[in-house]
């Protein structure tokens, strides 16, 4: 990895850029590669990224378009947003990484491991699912509630996709939390284009033909209290590929990291540095 780089812009070929930041930098061994769900940018990983930098070094940026980064076109994919982070990791000069994608970032991911295989040592899979877009009576509620969130104006869209993915539980017992990354996310909210954009990349995601090709060790997590997406994709995920693991996180929803973010980052620790 580049030395002095702790954060800094990686200029795309297309004229856009990617944010990043590098934390625990000391650490040895393959860095971990977080990657962003839709909304928000990287410093919503918190104290989740905090616990991962105790044992690992840590790179996180922000997807074209959101946080401090700055896209150059309209159209995305998830596997051209994969490729942005191949960009990333070429610029930044590593090798190989641990990667750890949470919900569109599960997807971006996937095709990450699927692309670029040498460049993934151990990848963890978390909220995640084969097909963005499901045409059953679950799906099309999901999909519908999402849609709703862009009905709002610009600033309240991500404080009311993030009140979709947050369980009731956590709203009830963290009330304080909640407000907090509702602020957070109103202080710096991403542009309504690049919100759309991304989430159509999630709806039109279909990794369905290629999960088998994986052969990173693969941990796939889901929450035990997920109402936006369940368990049942996220397991159907980890048996698609060869000889992956599936857990639950208890007294989670979609969103492992702000829920359950020391239980998440113990359970990624521990198959990141697994032999």
């Amino acid at each position: 990895m580049r030395d002095g780089l702790d954060t800094g812009h990686a200029p795309l070929a297309d004229g856009g850029a990617l944010a990043y930041a590098i934390h625990g930098r000391a650490h040895a061994g393959p860095p971990v590669l977080l990657v962003r769900p839709l909304g928000g940018s990287m410093d919503l990983w918190g104290r989740f990224r905090a616990r991962l930098a105790d044992d690992f070094c840590v790179v996180s940026y922000d997807l074209r378009g959101t946080g401090g980064s700055r896209s150059a076109w309209a159209w995305s994919t998830t596997r051209g947003l994969a490729r942005d982070a191949i960009f990333l990791l070429d610029h930044l000069e590593i090798a190989r990484a641990h990667v750890f994608g949470l919900s569109l970032g599960s997807m971006i991911a996937t095709w990450l491991a699927v692309d670029a295989p040498a460049r993934v040592a151990r990848l963890c899979l978390a909220s995640t699912c084969a097909r963005g877009i499901e045409v059953t009576r679950t799906g099309v509620r999901r999909e519908l509630a999402l849609a709703s969130c862009f009905l709002h104006r610009g600033p309240e869209v991500e404080p009311r996709l993030v009140d979709r993915l947050l369980s009731s539980r956590f709203r009830a017992a963290q009330p304080v939390e909640v407000a907090r990354i509702e602020a957070a996310l109103r202080a710096a909210p991403v542009a309504r284009a690049a919100l759309l954009t991304h989430a159509l990349a999630g709806v039109l995601h279909d990794a369905r033909g290629a999960l088998s090709t994986i052969g990173a060790p693969t941990l796939v997590l889901a929450g035990a209290d997920d109402t936006l997406l369940g368990t049942a994709p996220s397991h159907a995920v980890s048996v698609a590929i060869p000889r992956a693991v599936f857990a639950i996180v208890a007294e989670s929803g979609h969103d492992l990291t702000l829920e359950q973010p020391i239980a998440t980052a113990a359970r990624v620790i521990a198959h990141f540095r697994d032999r």
